[in-house]
């Protein structure tokens, strides 16, 4: 290079080094952004707090970005021993939905899904790589272990169990499982939920005290399947319904929300009904599409992924995150009985904002990676990303 000779400038968005999915970091931002309007239009004085736990998230999601996926993946069995042990004591605990830790409740389910489907897509790579396919008896132990964690995740936040059963079940799909140990999984749980609906809807009030959240979970299905709200099991969903339908088109306005000040955990599990109050169906709907399109491209990560467990892994976070966020847009539309289910990204909570990123930073790893061995097999695939 001659002396003096300018270097031409690239564009900011075009950096070379910038090989996490961009997509995926302005859906990230947008959501965010959502958020920090929604809690300040709630709760001004809490917008500071708030801010503090997206920093949080923010901050593990660029610390596990840095961190190459498969280095973490050497740890898995002391990651599903330090899950038993947080699952313990979640048990063990008297918080509501995980640990107290300095006084302050911590929720643990997130971390827990989070850790245990690392788990469970590092178990089935490693048995491609070893025996070059997953036997029966690998498929029963997989099976024997998400049904464990989710059946005591399931006594105290039953949406989340499902969601994680649900993800696992899609992981072993996805991982090949045999079609008839997937067809004895599938039966089996259908069965136990045939079980479960029939108790649910014969069992009384006087039975609260003795199922605790369980109890909880059973009064709003029996709700949802017979619309009787007599014991007011009811009214969240009823309050969540109306002020979707009070918006449409013609918002009131951030802050100027009024049926969202009688929903309870109007931040958390109500998060997307105060906001289509306040915000309207156009907001609505892009909050919608940008979680459809997050699959998407973490689809797409999980398509390009160079190995099984980069594969697996990508598609579980994809699924798992999407999943939270249908989940609680069917619960605050009505279309699914009430859960205590956050919105990625958007409710507040430190604990959940903080894993989620941790997810997402793990997930642009897998495409970074990915990316990085397709440059060193062809040296012109960075031109052509660039």
């Amino acid at each position: 290079m001659e002396t003096g000779a300018i270097t031409p400038k690239v564009p900011f968005w075009k950096l070379s080094n910038l090989k996490a999915d961009k997509v995926i970091l302005i859906l990230v931002l947008f959501l965010s952004a959502v958020s920090v309007v929604m809690v300040y239009s709630m709760r001004g004085e809490v917008v500071l707090q708030h801010l503090k736990h997206l920093l949080f998230g923010y901050l593990g999601m660029f610390a596990v970005y840095k961190v190459d996926y498969r280095k973490i993946g050497v740890a898995a069995p002391a990651i599903l021993l330090f899950a038993i042990v947080l699952m313990v004591l979640t048990m063990l605990s008297q918080a509501v939905r995980g640990i107290t830790i300095l006084g302050r409740d911590v929720q643990t389910f997130y971390v827990i899904g989070f850790l245990l489907i690392f788990y469970i897509a590092h178990y089935i790579a490693k048995q491609y790589h070893v025996n070059g396919e997953i036997s029966s008896s690998n498929a029963r132990i997989l099976f024997a272990l998400l049904g464990v964690f989710c059946a005591c995740i399931a006594t105290m936040n039953m949406s989340t169990a499902i969601i994680l059963f649900m993800t696992g079940l899609v992981l072993f799909f996805v991982g090949g499982f045999k079609l008839k140990d997937l067809g004895w999984m599938v039966g089996l749980v259908s069965i136990l939920l045939v079980i479960a609906v029939i108790v649910a809807v014969n069992l009384s009030d006087a039975k609260q005290a003795k199922f605790g959240r369980m109890g909880t979970f059973i009064n709003r299905l029996e709700y949802y399947i017979t619309k009787d709200n007599t014991d007011g099991y009811g009214d969240q969903m009823i309050l969540a319904r109306a002020a979707i339908a009070r918006s449409g088109f013609a918002p009131a306005g951030p802050g100027k929300g009024v049926i969202k000040n009688r929903l309870p955990e109007k931040e958390t599990d109500y998060a997307y009904a105060s906001l289509f109050e306040e915000t309207g169906i156009v907001v609505g709907v892009a909050i919608l599409f940008a979680y459809l399109i997050f699959f998407y491209r973490s689809r797409k990560i999980a398509k390009e992924a160079t190995g099984a467990f980069g594969r697996l892994l990508a598609f579980g976070i994809g699924f798992w995150i999407t999943c939270q966020a249908l989940v609680h847009i069917g619960v605050n539309c009505e279309l699914l009985p009430t859960t205590g289910q956050t919105l990625p990204f958007v409710s507040s909570g430190g604990a959940s904002l903080f894993v989620t990123g941790c997810a997402v930073g793990m997930l642009l790893n897998i495409g970074k990676v990915s990316a990085e061995e397709n440059e060193k097999e062809d040296p012109m695939a960075l031109l052509r990303r660039g």
